[in-house]
């Protein structure tokens, strides 16, 4: 036996030979020591327990591997559709902008992911076959309530994302992510078409509605308008003189008035002198004429004929006319009315003095005869006498003055009767200048209502001229557009778990178990490695040291040990880590050949038991 290193140990020079790097030199020596110091020693500890961190480092991987193989696997389905807007759409008014643009883009995450837009589209024929169904096609309440379960279930497997090139184009992309790739895309084709449907059903529900609130609306606009203007026509007939809008038309009319008076006057005045001058000339033809008591007119003999009044009774309304028709509407001698007018007049007098000259060729033979007379006054209505009147060649005359002196009196009469009606009206003018103010607030406030009811009926009008058009254009698939592209396209490889990922995740699982054991078999070992740990643990020199005393049996079982149970230990364990490792890397990067070889033993089983009982039998 030798001294290993013991003179070194008490300090003393080392003569000849190499220093041991670890060993010898000095912390202050090198650099990083320390360090190189406890790789050493745990390359040292892992070099002394390697079949405690191999043997569980396999395990834990083989079973962090197999834990992989039953985590779920998820899928990609993904699909995409285009939406855009349209001008009528853009033009629309809408309540508190529902079915506007702008809110289907706010809405869409909300609409494409309900429970009830996911039901519907899974409770399709195609999708779940196995669905209860009525004999009219529909689910029943059973059916549907597990369609309510499984769309509550699949609205967290979606995702939207939205993407617009313009403020009136939206590209909207649903994804699935979930563990059947089969259902993933067929639920995304389903909800698009489902979310399209059920939009242009909504669009259209809501137009039809809000047409029937408008019609209904423009209906009592209507009444409401039709009403005003009622009341408005009552009130401007019952002052027929205010003029609302042009209060100063009330002075200008009394102005007009006040001259038309004078002209009255003045042509009364004028009338009154002729009417005097012919009945002076009329007395002077008249022999032996009498005066009326208290300054009354004449007794004038007339002989007319009740033809003869009836003549003249249409000159004087001919008259009467054509001064109504000169002074209230302005015509002039030479409108056509007027023509006509005063052409009937020239008949109506040749006929009278026609009459007046038969009935002059009556008068007997000694130059009289018995006639009727009447008296004259200035209203021009005569009274009934019987006088004998002698033959007068004058007569003629005196008759055609008799006829102007009638009338001239009709004339006066005429006037009167203007005079009289310009009165009332100056009168009227006046009562309503002086109600001027209450009556244009009353007129105000009809007005008002008027243009209210005619400005909302007007409103509602308009509305309906849009909804109208828009209705048309939903009907033609044109209101708001969707294109639906592609079909959903479906990953046949799972998106997640990463194959990279398992394999990391199983390592660590590994290693982790591996530097546990290890360190609990180091924590745990009593064994005296070396005389060093002997020293260290007695706190005494160790003089002499001798190695361990192999056998031939030693030998052998170590021999035995190392040539077929580590090989075999190692084997196994790599075998069972590098098996299950591969399994979990096809179950992610080949899932279709993962399948195929679980079903190996699955078949091989069933062929056994198929043999087994063809043999039995």
């Amino acid at each position: 036996m030798t001294r290993h290193g013991h003179s070194t140990a008490q300090g003393k020079p080392y003569s000849g030979g190499t220093l041991g790097r670890g060993e010898y030199a000095s912390g202050d020596d090198r650099p990083f020591s320390e360090i190189r110091k406890n790789i050493n020693d745990v390359w040292r500890i892992l070099a002394l327990h390697r079949w405690m961190f191999f043997v569980p480092f396999c395990l834990a991987s083989s079973g962090a591997f197999i834990a992989s193989l039953y985590y779920p696997r998820l899928y990609k389905a993904v699909t995409s559709f285009e939406r855009r807007n349209d001008p009528v759409m853009m033009n629309l008014p809408m309540s508190a902008g529902a079915a506007s643009f702008r809110y289907f883009r706010n809405t869409m995450v909300r609409d494409l992911t309900s429970v009830e837009c996911v039901s519907e589209a899974i409770a399709g024929k195609g999708f779940f076959d196995d669905l209860e169904r009525d004999e009219s096609g529909q689910l029943t309440p059973e059916s549907q309530s597990r369609c309510d379960n499984l769309a509550r279930s699949l609205v967290g497997t979606l995702s939207i994302t939205t993407a617009s090139p313009s403020e009136l184009i939206d590209i909207i992309r649903i994804t699935y992510t979930g563990p059947d790739p089969e259902v993933g895309k067929k639920l995304v084709d389903q909800v698009k078409k489902t979310y399209i449907r059920r939009t242009m059903a909504w669009i259209l529900d809501f137009l039809v509605s809000q047409r029937d609130y408008f019609l209904q609306e423009a209906e009592e606009a209507a009444e409401e308008l039709r009403a005003a203007k009622r009341d408005d026509t009552l009130l401007r007939l019952e002052n027929p003189y205010l003029n609302p809008g042009d209060p100063g038309a009330i002075a200008l009319k009394l102005s007009q008035l006040e001259l038309e008076r004078r002209e009255l006057l003045l042509r009364r005045r004028e009338y009154e002198s002729e009417l005097s001058a012919q009945r002076q000339l009329l007395a002077t033809t008249t022999p032996g004429f009498m005066s009326g008591a208290d300054g009354a007119d004449p007794v004038v003999p007339v002989l007319l004929s009740p033809e003869a009044m009836r003549l003249q009774q249409q000159i004087q309304e001919i008259d009467r006319k054509l001064r109504e028709l000169r002074e209230t509407r302005g015509m002039t001698d030479k409108h056509p009315e007027i023509l006509e007018l005063r052409g009937s007049r020239r008949a109506f007098g040749d006929a009278l003095e026609n009459e007046l000259t038969e009935l002059a060729a009556l008068t007997g033979p000694n130059g009289s005869m018995a006639a009727g007379f009447q008296s004259a006054g200035p209203s021009g209505v005569f009274s009934t006498a019987s006088v004998v009147l002698a033959d007068d060649p004058r007569n003629g005359d005196r008759t055609r003055l008799r006829v102007q002196i009638s009338a001239q009196q009709a004339k006066i009469k005429d006037v009167e009767i203007s005079f009289a009606t310009n009165q009332h009206e100056t009168d009227q003018l006046h009562r309503v200048k002086e109600d001027l103010f209450s009556k244009q607030e009353e007129f105000a406030e009809v007005t008002s209502r008027v243009q209210q009811a005619r400005q909302r009926h007007n409103q509602h009008q308009s509305t309906l001229a849009q909804i109208e058009p828009a209705i048309k254009a939903i009907n033609q698939d044109r209101l708001l557009q969707f294109s639906e592209g592609q079909p959903a396209g479906a990953t046949s490889r799972p998106v997640s778990p990463k194959a990279a990922t398992v394999l990391l995740l199983a390592l660590l699982t590994g290693l982790a178990a591996g530097i546990a054991f290890v360190l609990v078999g180091e924590l745990t070992d009593n064994i005296f490695r070396g005389y060093t740990q002997v020293a260290r643990s007695l706190g005494l020199p160790i003089l002499e040291a001798i190695d361990e005393i192999v056998t031939g049996q030693d030998r052998r079982r170590l021999l035995v040990r190392r040539a077929v149970v580590t090989p075999l230990v190692v084997t196994l364990c790599l075998g069972l880590s590098g098996l299950t490792g591969s399994m979990a890397y096809l179950s992610i990067t080949q899932p279709w050949t993962y399948q195929k070889i679980r079903k190996i033993p699955q078949a091989a089983l069933e062929l056994f038991v198929e043999t087994e009982e063809s043999e039995g039998s």
